[in-house]
């Protein structure tokens, strides 16, 4: 009797141990900070967001999408977005399209539909500060006294966003959305892509960025305070990282925002398998001249 009794305490002792480290990993801060670099873990818990059909644009079908993310400091935060569904599709690959800064959901609508109608699956939004999504938008020289406070900054949530958006597409349960969870990237236009870098680097189930008309920082080594904080927002310091995992670069030969030299500092940082198209004449921004080799890349990108 007494063994039994020894036996039962035990396993109880066992049972305790178990749920309290399972407590611990499921309530654990997602966001770390490391030196000079970002990491957001993959258990991000479960995506809370809401789903409306918007429209019919020939054969892809609009949805209107908000979902959760993050708050900043004390401010709420959800995310508003369209997404993207080739019609009668199964299965498909899926994109997360970041806008440049400054730009809309409905500003990124005509290149969204152009990869939907390509077979693609495309989630884009507005991100903090603009459009539906509102709310606060620091950039850097605002965003750094934040960080100093050791506060998730808001250059930090907006890779966070992005990864949520990931995490949509991923778990996305309605019968008119068929979404093949092991083939999601990011893309992004000028600064946007900046963030999409960030987050293909962080992780690795993404397969990979499509980078149109961005480049890193260029930051480099200095003893200056703010140089940690600078680090971990650019592209540079990230991009080596996302291989195996693919990196397309795409940028116009008359870009006057981001420079070609530029953008070609931060695509010799990554490593294989990497591809940098050059559009002339183009300038900042997607232009027509670059669409085959977009439909190439989103090809190569899922293979």
């Amino acid at each position: 009797m007494k063994k039994r009794s020894i036996g039962f305490i035990a396993l109880m002792v066992i049972l305790v141990i178990i749920c309290a480290f399972f407590l611990m990993n499921h309530n654990k801060d997602p966001y770390e900070f490391s030196g000079d670099t970002l990491y957001y873990s993959q258990d991000r818990g479960t995506p809370v967001y809401e789903m409306t059909f918007r429209e019919q644009n020939g054969s892809v079908d609009v949805y209107n999408i908000n979902f959760e993310s993050r708050n900043f400091l004390d401010y709420k935060t959800k995310i508003y977005g369209l997404l993207f569904m080739p019609r009668d599709k199964k299965n498909v690959s899926g994109l997360i399209l970041l806008p440049g800064g400054g730009g809309t959901k409905e500003g990124e609508y005509p290149l969204a539909l152009t990869i939907s109608k390509l077979g693609y699956s495309v989630l884009t939004f507005d991100q903090r500060g603009i459009g539906e999504t509102g709310g606060v938008y620091l950039g850097p020289d605002q965003d750094y006294p934040v960080f100093l406070q050791k506060k998730e900054p808001i250059q930090h949530l907006s890779v966070y966003d992005s990864l949520a958006a990931f995490d949509i597409l991923r778990e996305i349960k309605d019968d008119r959305i068929s979404i093949d969870k092991n083939n999601i990237a990011t893309i992004g236009e000028s600064m946007g892509a900046r963030y999409a870098i960030i987050a293909a680097a962080i992780d690795p189930r993404l397969r990979g960025v499509i980078v149109i008309s961005s480049s890193g920082f260029h930051v480099g080594k200095s003893s200056e305070p703010y140089i940690p904080y600078l680090t971990s927002i650019d592209p540079d310091h990230y991009i080596d990282k996302i291989s195996p995992n693919k990196v397309f670069m795409l940028h116009g030969s008359n870009d006057s925002v981001v420079k070609l030299e530029d953008a070609k500092i931060t695509y010799n940082l990554a490593k294989d398998p990497k591809r940098f198209f050059t559009a002339e004449n183009c300038q900042h921004g997607y232009c027509d001249k670059m669409y085959d080799e977009l439909k190439y890349d989103l090809d190569e990108i899922f293979r």
